[in-house]
């Protein structure tokens, strides 16, 4: 009876939370299995990999994730079949949900655990919310939630460490509404599991903990503990598995600072020493931050750009993105950086309704209605991850337009040649289709073709599976897909003439070769028929 007066209670919440939940799954599903490349669908391979090895007994191996090493990219050595993406990012947080993906070892699998992790994350706001606030102003905030573009944005992409991160936090927060210590503990340490950069996030709720004087003790140790996980992580434990955080994220993504081996200790004295180089960083590009803080802002009507608990609890994590030399990535809404500053908007807001009225004036619940309609709107019209290509063109001029039975009757014709590869081989694919091939011990990010194996040995995989079709479609109006066209077809034809792979089956724009085998003579007519209209005629 409890629990069913539970839901009467809070049935309207709880209705939105079940429509977020089927909209989000069948969109991004769509897209899954219409294998429609989105703009990191190399990242849901190189995770569905690590599972799927973790899945074997090999926690957290993956060739993918060693194609991004420093090994590979700086010091031209194959991927390896060993390498523990730990030293990448630190997410043992992955042990939790390993008995999930074992039960249906699948991709969609990840998929739809992050759509209901983002999801948990709105019902544990909305009861955060009804520890200070009305029913009235609680249900707005979570509507709020789930119409915001940084929640809706970055996890219609594919599987990240960022989308547990909400829930965590809120539950953590909820904890320490209700005092309840030991529960506020466990969520901290989940977090910690989570990623080895979320003690930035923490360190912003310390700071308010402590400055507000609402649980001072807990906002230093809470303080304490953040910049001790982020030391302890990035310099011992990580370094333990290899040097990625170093020479390959930080370095990378903060090049205005350090170069070379870095790390968080010379990155944090690097600040110090250029106070007026962050200063600056902190306030430009203007006009991609202003966008970038508006788009968190639009679905809670701004509140937080006026809440003093907002800005305390954004921002460690907004000046981590800030900072960073790629700001056109870091503050994009559609990718998962955007997610590490949501708990502290939607925080700082239910703080500043707190020290207002109960109740909202019907112009403000016009006014919040607009700001929900708008935020939903410039969402769509993002289009991110490509989710919704099969309605908004990807180019107008030139047109470039692919309707969702295209999409699908192209699928179907990749899965034919996909069911044709055996479990145990390896094999090397193009981005797209890196998710439908990618639970084995060896994957490849074409056009890479070589790799250490688990007998120390460097081989070449055993299949090559190849999208061009895709890559047309965009060729007329993007130049990266044009330029990958050009270079891969002669590439292929190399890998034939040189009798190395043979090509074993194809379809319309997608082919399927072997290792030293010879093509047929089927799959073979349609390559020269394809490579003859792809590429104009040599002089």
């Amino acid at each position: 009876m409890r629990a069913l007066s539970l839901i009467a209670n809070h049935r309207r919440v709880l209705w939105v939370a079940v429509g977020f939940w089927l909209l989000m799954t069948l969109s991004i599903l769509n897209r899954h299995w219409a294998m429609y490349p989105s703009f990191s669908t190399h990242d849901q391979g190189i995770f569905n990999q690590i599972f799927w090895n973790g899945s074997h007994g090999q926690f957290f191996a993956g060739t993918l994730s060693s194609g991004e090493s420093a090994a590979v990219l700086f010091n031209g050595q194959p991927p390896d079949v060993s390498y523990q993406r730990l030293g990448q990012h630190f997410t043992p947080i992955h042990l939790l949900w390993l008995p999930l993906y074992w039960l249906v070892p699948d991709s969609a699998t990840l998929l739809v655990l992050q759509v209901t992790l983002v999801t948990a994350g709105g019902v544990a706001l909305y009861f955060l919310a009804r520890q200070r606030l009305s029913e009235q102003l609680s249900v707005w905030i979570t509507l709020g939630y789930f119409c915001a573009q940084a929640v809706i944005g970055p996890n219609l992409a594919n599987f990240h460490d960022f989308s547990q991160v909400p829930l965590w936090v809120f539950l953590l927060l909820l904890a320490v509404e209700r005092q309840r210590w030991g529960c506020a503990i466990a969520a901290i340490l989940l977090l910690f599991l989570c990623r080895e950069d979320v003690g930035i996030l923490l360190f912003g709720f310390g700071l308010y903990f402590l400055a507000s004087r609402r649980h001072p003790w807990f906002g230093a140790g809470l303080c304490i503990a953040s910049v001790s996980h982020l030391i302890i992580t990035t310099n011992i434990l990580m370094p333990m598995f290899s040097t990625e955080v170093g020479t390959n994220f930080l370095a990378f993504s903060y090049s205005n600072y350090v170069e070379g081996d870095a790390s968080t200790l010379t990155l944090l004295l690097a600040f110090l020493q250029r106070p007026d180089r962050v200063l600056v960083d902190l306030v430009t590009p203007i006009g991609s931050t202003l966008r970038f803080l508006s788009g968190h802002w639009l679905p809670l009507i701004f509140v937080p750009a006026i809440s003093p608990a907002a800005w305390l609890c954004a921002a460690p994590p907004l000046a981590a993105l800030l900072l960073r030399s790629d700001t056109h990535i870091a503050l994009s809404m559609q990718l998962r950086y955007t997610v590490m500053v949501v708990p502290a908007m939607f925080y700082g807001a239910i703080v500043w309704w707190s020290y207002r009225g109960p109740k909202l004036s019907q112009i403000t619940r016009q006014i919040w209605v607009g700001c929900l309609c708008l935020s939903l709107l410039f969402t769509f019209t993002l289009n991110p991850s490509r989710t919704w290509s099969f309605i908004i063109p990807d180019s107008i001029n030139p047109w470039v337009h692919l309707t969702l039975t295209k999409q699908w009757q192209h699928a179907d014709e990749v899965r034919s040649l996909i069911a044709q590869i055996a479990p145990t081989a390896s094999v090397s694919a193009t981005d797209n289709l890196l998710p439908h091939v990618s639970g084995r011990r060896a994957i490849l990010r074409f056009p890479t073709l070589e790799f250490r194996n688990d007998g120390d040995d460097i081989v070449s995989v055993d299949h090559i599976l190849v999208d061009f079709w895709q890559l047309q479609q965009y060729a007329v109006a993007f130049s990266g897909s044009r330029d990958r066209l050009q270079a891969w077809i002669p590439l292929i034809q190399t890998l034939l003439n040189e009798n190395r792979y043979g090509i074993l089956a194809a379809t319309p724009g997608v082919f399927l070769l072997e290792q030293d085998v010879a093509s047929t003579p089927e799959a073979l007519a349609t390559w020269e028929t394809f490579r003859a209209a792809a590429l104009p005629a040599e002089p």
